[in-house]
């Protein structure tokens, strides 16, 4: 394969969330030149000084790496969880008013870099179903803009890994003094965390972050699930109608216009098991709708619509660019 050609200017994408932060730099062309990550970005979790140093190393590497100088940026897109309010991401940007990058960046939610990830920028219903859970509808066309739930674990995030898991622990502990049916969680959770009995999960109390922890057992509900284990199975139909109910306000909003293509993003569509329950739902509660898989990161989406806010029309030329030089970079 011959070297991918390089342009001068050049655009910085970075997918800031409550735990890892990424970033890429790439050209007009959409060639990836560069991949680096740091900690979290999220404002809301992390103090405003640590995401500035946190954001302001990526971009100095970047452009180290890449040999680019600051005229040359024409763009730097900052999509970062915890951003998707007007106050929010003031308070990022004046993070930067004293920077050389100050009139270059340009703050959103890290949703939008998801579904530019999966839409190449266009209208669209992205679901996120990880840790947490979140639908995020973009329509250029009428200029609308939905969000559905993705308020933490504390007030949403209905149908999420962390949802399933706690739903699963409770359910544990009512089978465990004779309040609810016997389950094989019981001891598919206790084996993981290397405990002998129920009683025992209360240490889950003083993990400091519990939050991830406690979304992993979603993994242990979808094995118990496909053992046809009568509780897993209806916690996972729990989750799956919260979803959906969620995407179903996102389609009512755009007056079930099912032309928008629907993202599916986050660790839980990555089992096969769930994404299949969860297509068989979709079809009997909403209908056919077209479902779009991202080839792209979120990262990438975030680069993806800095080019495009400086009028770059994504082409399918730039399309297969950005995917040989992520899938080369990436390797």
């Amino acid at each position: 394969m011959e070297p991918l050609k390089t342009t001068t200017k050049r655009w910085i994408g970075i997918d800031g969330g409550g735990s890892k932060t990424s970033c890429v730099i790439g050209d007009e062309v959409g060639n990836i030149l560069s991949f680096s990550k740091g900690t979290s970005s999220n404002i809301h979790g992390t103090p405003l000084q640590q995401v500035y140093q946190t954001l302001t190393q990526l971009i100095h590497k970047a452009m180290e790496d890449t040999k680019t100088s600051i005229d040359q940026i024409d763009g730097i897109f900052l999509c970062l969880a915890g951003a998707d309010r007007e106050q929010d991401q003031k308070v990022i940007k004046d993070l930067f008013k004293n920077s050389p990058y100050a009139q270059k960046i340009i703050v959103r939610s890290d949703a939008e870099a998801a579904l530019a990830s999966g839409t190449w920028g266009q209208s669209g219903i992205l679901l996120i179903a990880g840790t947490g859970s979140i639908v995020y509808m973009v329509c250029h066309e009428t200029n609308k803009r939905l969000r559905a739930g993705g308020w933490g674990y504390l007030f949403g995030d209905e149908g999420s890994g962390y949802y399933i898991g706690q739903k699963a622990l409770r359910a544990i502990m009512k089978a465990y003094d004779f309040r609810g049916q016997d389950t094989l969680l019981t001891s598919l959770v206790l084996q993981h965390f290397k405990l002998h009995q129920a009683s025992e999960l209360l240490k889950l109390y003083s993990v400091e972050n519990f939050v991830p922890d406690i979304a992993r057992i979603s993994e242990l509900v979808l094995i118990a699930a496909k053992e046809k284990d009568a509780v897993a199975i209806e916690i996972l139909e729990d989750a799956i109608f919260e979803l959906l109910q969620m995407v179903r306000v996102a389609y009512q909003y755009h007056s079930i216009n099912k032309e928008l293509q629907l993202v599916l993003h986050g660790g839980l569509f990555s089992n096969k098991y769930f994404k299949e329950l969860f297509l068989k739902n979709l079809n009997q509660i909403i209908g056919d709708v077209q479902i779009a898989q991202p080839k792209i990161p979120a990262v990438v989406g975030a680069y993806l619509l800095a080019i495009k806010n400086s009028g770059l029309k994504i082409d399918e030329n730039i399309k297969r660019n950005i995917e040989t030089s992520w899938n080369e970079i990436h390797q």
